[in-house]
């Protein structure tokens, strides 16, 4: 997907840069930020007012899944773009206030879709939904076994403490919550 436009640099007059080109776009739990992974990193954008909070990049590839955890400095990635920086079969967890890996889960296909809640990670694979602990360690807790689901299609409610979560049930055209 090249979503990438041309675009001026600010005060720079006709000199021009191009914006990276968006991988992967999505929201924290309140909406109230939103992240997006690029083929060189990523930025995080406060939604109102709107406004970008930060930005890396990286020398050595492109972030092509990125979920955040609220506000906080915690954040999930996997690889993405012409030059990964990370495996597609791995989530690393980011501390942003060291600007490292603080773990990683490795799975053996690729990772379709990760979100965070408070204390849980959610990550979807082709034929499965697999939830673990948020912590320094990851414990995988449940595995659950879906439909083919390509497009890593999962949900989890952010609203109440236990949270509720969605994704598609083992035959075709059946959810589990």
């Amino acid at each position: 997907m090249n979503v990438g436009r041309p675009v001026p640099r600010a005060g720079s007059g006709a000199q021009e840069s191009y914006a990276p080109e968006l991988l992967y776009a999505t929201f924290n739990q309140d909406y109230g930020c939103f992240a997006i992974g690029t083929q060189t990193g990523f930025r995080i954008f406060n939604s109102d007012p709107y406004k970008e909070k930060m930005r890396r990049e990286f020398k050595d590839g492109g972030i092509g899944m990125v979920a955040m955890l609220y506000r906080s400095n915690y954040l999930a990635f996997v690889g993405g773009g012409r030059n990964p920086r990370f495996p597609p079969n791995k989530v690393m967890l980011w501390d942003d206030a060291s600007s490292k890996i603080i773990a990683e889960l490795e799975f053996r296909s690729d990772v379709l879709n990760v979100q965070l809640q408070r204390d849980r990670i959610v990550v979807v694979l082709r034929n499965k939904c697999i939830v673990c602990s948020l912590e320094a360690k990851p414990r995988h807790l449940h595995a659950f076994e879906t439909a083919d689901n390509d497009r890593g299609a999962m949900t989890i409610s952010g609203g109440s403490e236990s949270g509720i979560l969605v994704f598609p049930g083992r035959q075709k055209g059946h959810i589990q919550i």
